[in-house]
């Protein structure tokens, strides 16, 4: 029987039960004995189904992670396990649940980088025995309770109304800084306020008469 391979696909072959070899890319032949599982290792990514996780503060929280993996060893990947990427998913969730366990539910979402980190570093060597290479882990969506995205809603406009609100202080602290140093000069200096009043004073008037009539 003749087999063709395409260039992202490795060939598994069986013969009477028992694993034979890795077929590499290209047009093989073999006997009707034998039987070729076909392995696509080409690098995905996708995101395994959500879930809500209870924080250490008990609140509830819905986490979603996008994960980068390829084939690295199709004999085992074809052997290790029915669904290798069910239990990859299993494998990805567990470490999901414990990193998020740990946290508060306001430093799931700063942690982003870490959570997913730790899942990488818990989930890898599992995957490693799957056939499977995990390159990476991203925590996608955090998403909190209704209640709680409507409080983090007004601590938001809060904070930006405290803001506006000093600096209109500080414009008029400056205001009355002002004020206080030209007082004080007026005060060391009093000709200042002759000289001002002067100032004030020296305005031109022109009266224009009108022409006397001839």
């Amino acid at each position: 029987m003749k087999h063709t391979l395409m260039p992202w696909e490795r060939g598994v072959v069986f013969r009477h039960g028992k694993f034979v070899e890795v077929l590499s890319p290209g047009r093989h032949r073999r006997s009707f004995r034998h039987r070729v599982h076909h392995v696509d290792v080409r690098p995905r990514s996708h995101t395994p189904g959500w879930q809500d996780i209870p924080t250490s503060d008990g609140v509830l929280i819905r986490v979603t992670v996008v994960l980068n993996w390829a084939i690295d060893d199709p004999a085992q990947y074809v052997q290790a396990t029915a669904a290798p990427e069910v239990e990859l998913h299993l494998l990805v969730q567990v470490a999901l649940r414990t990193a998020v366990l740990t946290r508060t539910h306001d430093e799931v979402d700063r942690s982003r980088d870490t959570i997913a980190q730790e899942i990488l570093t818990t989930v890898r060597d599992r995957a490693t025995t799957l056939g499977i290479d995990l390159r990476e882990v991203a925590v996608r969506d955090v998403v909190m309770p209704p209640e709680l995205r409507k409080a983090a809603l007004s601590e938001l406009l809060a904070r930006a109304e405290a803001r506006a609100t000093l600096e209109r202080a500080r414009g008029e602290t400056a205001a009355l800084r002002s004020l206080l140093n030209a007082a004080r000069l007026a005060e060391d200096h009093p000709a200042l306020l002759q000289l001002r009043a002067l100032q004030t004073a020296n305005t031109v008037v022109v009266d224009r008469q009108p022409p006397s009539p001839t």
